[in-house]
């Protein structure tokens, strides 16, 4: 008898659909609402495991691992997360919530979760990719984000020492061109630093989501606007050995370069760009003392277009510490050359 009850209970183990994400254990999930169940249940070293399908609905981690125990979230790139109906992450903290700031239509959301590890599976047809806020030491692996309305991947809201690695993000901006980034570091100052900044309300306080990286990724084709924007406000970051296809880019909003750099002291290094709309590399002053600092290594620019390969237009402005572009970077088919500015070796 006792022989028979064990083979009944392995059976049912078996049949189950959804393990609960506990501690250092896997769950399989299948469903939205298995999906939604196990992200609430997850805890350090917790793994959750997208089976191919699609999930449609709000998907958000508030949980956070641990450096020695993340938690991981992973699936083939057939595990689909999309957010048709824009619903939303309910989880706003309450000063941002006070400026008006919603949660709702975002592909996956880490809000206030530290150490995950979100690997293989694909984001699409969201209003956002996905979005860190508050969000610190997590790292995105080999995702897909593809046919999102507005920006791709973003870290904002003091989300700090991120990382983007081997991803794809092409045709974002299908809904607002202008707002269609591929990657985007930190917020725009003005009202956008007053809802994300690190003291909601008061519009003079950036948003420093400092030391985030986006490294081997391929940006585009069909990113409406920058494939990567960092923002005045955040520092230290790196953008290293991603491929830019500018195909697709639309200018709006002043998004007519690869990288547009308004932070300080990034390390912008390794990249190959092809077909820009007019630049292929640019760093400007939107606030004093910002946009300065930053160094640009071995980068490769076919820019086929009108503009520079490197344009520093407020270069001046930094005086002791000007943005630095090297000769080791290569530059053809832009029709202004190689810089504005004079380059170093």
């Amino acid at each position: 008898m006792l022989r028979f009850t064990t083979v009944i209970a392995a059976a049912l183990v078996l049949v189950t659909t959804a393990t609960p994400a506990s501690a250092g254990q896997r769950a399989v999930v299948g469903t939205a609402e298995e999906l939604v169940a196990a992200l609430k249940a997850a805890t350090p070293g917790s793994t959750i495991e997208l089976r191919p399908g699609v999930y449609d609905g709000a998907f958000f981690g508030t949980a956070s691992g641990t450096a020695a125990a993340p938690i991981t979230l992973t699936g083939p790139r057939t595990a689909v997360l999309k957010n048709t109906k824009k619903a939303c992450d309910p989880n706003v903290p309450a000063d941002r919530e006070a400026q008006g700031v919603s949660y709702c239509g975002y592909g996956f959301h880490l809000n206030l979760a530290k150490h995950w590890l979100l690997k293989g599976f694909s984001v699409a047809e969201a209003s956002k990719g996905i979005v860190f806020d508050g969000s610190d030491d997590n790292v995105v692996d080999d995702v897909e984000v593809r046919q999102i309305g507005d920006e791709g991947v973003h870290f904002r809201a003091n989300s700090n020492d991120n990382v983007l690695r081997n991803s794809s993000v092409r045709d974002v901006g299908t809904a607002q061109p202008a707002y269609g980034e591929g990657v985007y570091f930190g917020s725009a100052k003005g009202a956008n630093w007053g809802k994300y900044g690190d003291r909601p309300g008061d519009q003079t306080v950036p948003d420093t989501s400092d030391r985030n990286q986006a490294l081997d990724n391929r940006l585009g084709p069909n990113v409406a606007a920058e494939h990567v924007d960092i923002k005045e406000g955040t520092t230290g970051g790196k953008v290293l050995r991603n491929t830019f296809d500018g195909v697709g880019m639309t200018g709006e909003n002043s998004s007519e370069s690869w990288v547009n750099a308004k932070g300080n002291d990034y390390d912008i290094s390794d990249n190959r760009g092809t077909r820009s709309f007019e630049h292929g590399f640019k760093v400007i002053q939107r606030l004093d003392g910002w946009g300065c600092g930053n160094v640009f290594h071995r980068n490769v620019a076919d820019v086929q277009a009108a503009g520079y390969g490197f344009q520093f237009p407020h270069n001046k402005k930094c005086g002791s510490k000007p943005n630095l572009v090297y000769r080791d970077n290569t530059v053809t088919n832009a029709g202004k050359g190689f810089s504005d500015v004079t380059p170093v070796s």
